[in-house]
């Protein structure tokens, strides 16, 4: 009777170290840190956003899986260029001449487990002798154009960015599985100390 308690015992452990170490597998890559760090107030112009995460990215073919836009208040991106994967850092090179303002960062990667991720951030620059201005990203209609009637058509909504993935590993699929393999142990012990009596 002794010997199928701790036999018990040691499967329920051993079902419970397969969802424990199930559990990190099913983690995102997390952003831990940032240059320019979120709500920060620099004071020079950077030349370039810098983003650290958790773990090694993956690095799609043409790195279409990463994607890094920097927005200022006229609505500007000032990301130039493609945005560079090495290891768990992204980073995207700025245009010169940014004005003093606050900036929106989104970004788009791809985590080691193969799963897309998103977020964004903001931060603000105040740079001391910073004369640049932000440039609308629309030209203003001239007199001789708003002069003449043109029928409005209705701007199409800009769809908002996509939430950063959230997907879960499937727990009730792991559980039933630990479940299953503790109820089989049992009962491979139970009829094995039946056959000894």
């Amino acid at each position: 009777m002794f010997r199928i308690r701790t036999a018990l015992a040691g499967a329920a452990v051993a079902a419970v170290a397969v969802l424990a170490f199930a559990a990190p597998a099913s983690a995102h890559d997390a952003l831990i840190s940032s240059s320019p760090a979120a709500d920060e107030q620099v004071t020079t112009v950077p030349e370039q956003i810098s983003l650290t995460f958790s773990n090694n990215l993956l690095v799609l073919e043409e790195n279409s899986g990463t994607a890094m836009t920097v927005v200022d208040e006229a609505g500007r991106d000032w990301v130039t260029g493609e945005p560079v994967v090495e290891a768990d850092t992204v980073t995207a090179e700025l245009e010169p001449g940014m004005p003093n303002g606050s900036y929106d960062v989104t970004w788009k990667i791809v985590s080691s487990d193969g799963h897309p991720t998103s977020g964004e951030y903001s931060f603000t620059v105040a740079a001391e002798g910073n004369d640049a201005t932000p440039e609308p990203t629309e030209t203003a209609t001239t007199p001789e154009e708003s002069a003449t009637p043109v029928a409005e058509t209705p701007a199409a909504e800009t769809p908002a960015p996509a939430p950063a993935e959230t997907d879960a590993a499937p727990w009730p699929l792991l559980i039933g599985l630990g479940v299953v393999v503790l109820i089989a142990i049992i009962v491979v012990i139970v009829i094995a100390a039946r056959k000894k009596r």
